[in-house]
């Protein structure tokens, strides 16, 4: 049996020491556990109220001096996506699929741009007094998002034929024979599909009895559309005349905007109604102005006869920086070249991207307020003497020069220049209303326009 050896006893002074030892050790850890936690607690929440900053906050840009909120912006860019995801088929969950990536990306910059111009209606919509009213809106809401299920059957209209009118006629003859069979039995599936497959010029829809499937607004040609618009159900249509032919047409269901795929997914992704028809509002607001613009052409007008070299603005997309360097050294060329003197024909005929002015050396003809929406180089262009090269003007798909080759204090403007112009009123409009009201982006990389 091993022997027992007895420790030593401690004294109370030892005892007491040791513990107060101890006690110091244990709230040095204590504390050193503390602040650690403290510390990594602190960086968690720091970073935590940085992002929240940044994707809340954090100011997108500037408008009249006043900031407007990241959270817009994003707020902003998931609407377009969701519209987006349904149009090119993109199913829920695969909203961060790498192949869409490219695609995606360019919404930034649209959802920006589209901030800018509903704070530009806004604004300009209050300094006039113009408003919508809900009953507006709510009507534009159901007509931008309602459908409809419609069939028909197409005779089209050979365009090579020598005498068109006699070919149009027998066209017509031809689909108002199909209508009258049509109205004696209007619901009558084989009768539809029979006649779908004899006489129907539709490749897509012949073999099925003339279905076209579930369609919103813009799907057809404006008088496809308009007719289906005005049908009663079930009701056949007389010959409708399009780019395509004759229609002959049945409207057999609509739905409202909540069956419609766009404004599920808006629904699924958290946007509300009340949220889709302030876009309603908003388009409805761009058309009072566009309307309001296109009537302000006047002619005569000044006018400046203008040549341009037009070229590709240098980007590295995807990757392709072999295309990057050579857009960027075709805009050096051109630059070089100008600035050796050599005649800006002939540069434009050698470099310029442009197909319609190139071969004529980059001649526009005569340009007067409002034909292009670029508001410096017009001012530039209005500001020059006749014979004088423009600076280079960056946009953010081209890069062009100009030269005024003659001026005209007041020239009566032809059909296409009013046209064009016209075209141009609501965006060059915008354009100036951006620039009064001193917008300034702030996102990186999509500080341009």
């Amino acid at each position: 049996m091993a022997r027992r050896i007895p420790l030593p006893r401690l004294t109370r002074r030892q005892r007491s020491a040791r513990w107060q030892r101890e006690r110091r050790q244990q709230a040095v850890i204590v504390t050193v556990f503390s602040a650690v936690l403290f510390f990594v607690l602190g960086l968690v929440s720091w970073a935590a109220s940085s992002k929240y900053y940044g994707e809340n906050l954090k100011s997108a840009m500037t408008f009249d001096g006043r900031a407007v909120a990241m959270r817009n912006w994003t707020k902003e860019k998931a609407y377009e996506l969701s519209r987006f995801y349904v149009e090119y088929g993109v199913p829920a969950g695969y909203e961060n699929d790498p192949q869409i990536a490219q695609q995606k990306a360019s919404f930034d910059r649209g959802a920006l741009n589209t901030l800018e111009e509903y704070l530009v209606l806004d604004k300009q919509a209050k300094a006039d007094g113009t408003t919508v009213t809900p009953e507006q809106v709510d009507a534009r809401y159901l007509d931008d998002f309602s459908q409809f299920r419609s069939r028909h059957i197409l005779i089209t209209v050979d365009k090579t034929a020598p005498d068109q009118a006699v070919e149009d006629a027998n066209a017509l003859a031809k689909a108002t024979a199909i209508r009258d069979q049509l109205r004696l039995d209007p619901n009558n599936q084989n009768l539809w599909n029979q006649l779908a497959k004899d006489n129907s010029q539709d490749p897509g829809s012949s073999a099925s009895g003339g279905e076209l499937g579930w369609v919103g607004k813009g799907q057809f040609v404006p008088p496809f559309e308009d007719a289906a618009k005005a049908l009663a159900i079930g009701q056949i249509s007389d010959p409708v005349k399009s780019d395509f032919g004759y229609h002959i047409i049945q409207v057999e269901e609509r739905r409202g905007p909540a069956e419609n795929d766009v404004v599920k997914r808006w629904f699924a992704a958290g946007f509300t109604e009340a949220d889709i028809k302030w876009h309603s509002q908003h388009d409805l607001l761009r058309d009072l102005f566009t309307k309001r613009q296109q009537a302000t052409v006047v002619s005569p007008t000044a006018q400046v006869h203008v040549a341009q070299i037009q070229v590709g603005t240098p980007r590295a997309v995807g990757g392709d920086f072999q295309s990057f360097t050579d857009q960027l050294k075709k805009v050096a060329d051109v630059g070089k070249a100008l600035d050796a003197g050599t005649d800006f024909a002939e540069i434009a005929k050698q470099y310029s991207e442009d197909s319609a002015t190139k071969d004529n050396g980059g001649d526009m003809g005569w340009i007067a307020h409002g034909m292009i929406t670029d508001l410096s180089a017009e001012k530039e262009l209005f500001t020059l003497d006749a014979g004088k090269v423009s600076q280079q003007h960056n946009g953010l798909t081209t890069t062009t020069w100009y030269k005024v080759v003659e001026k005209s204090d007041s020239r009566d403007l032809d059909d296409t220049q009013k046209k064009t112009i016209s075209d141009n009123a609501y965006q060059y409009w915008l354009n100036q209303q951006k620039k009064a009201h001193d917008i300034v982006r702030l996102i990186p990389g999509l500080e341009f326009e």
